[in-house]
């Protein structure tokens, strides 16, 4: 397992994250391409609310990361 977490503070919406994580990732796609090979690669999203009706919103442009890489979208949304 590889963890990383992007420089953007916690409180900025989940696009700016999936930017951020992509823009670090992106110059290195044909290697995790191939690692896919041998390998399940697996974007771990999520996100926290106190509120019972929160909800998310990713920008269309957020989403290119998971095309590329041809893996799923998910979201762990957890509600304390």
């Amino acid at each position: 397992m590889w963890a990383y977490s992007p420089s953007v503070e916690k409180t900025r919406p989940l696009g700016e994250h999936i930017d951020a994580l992509w823009m670090d990732l992106k110059p290195h796609k044909r290697f995790l391409l191939g690692l896919k090979k041998s390998f399940e690669i697996d974007v771990f999203l999520g996100y926290r609310s106190n509120c019972d009706n929160a909800g998310i919103v990713v920008p269309y442009k957020s989403l290119e990361m998971f095309t590329e890489l041809e893996i799923p979208f998910g979201v762990s949304i957890i509600i304390t």
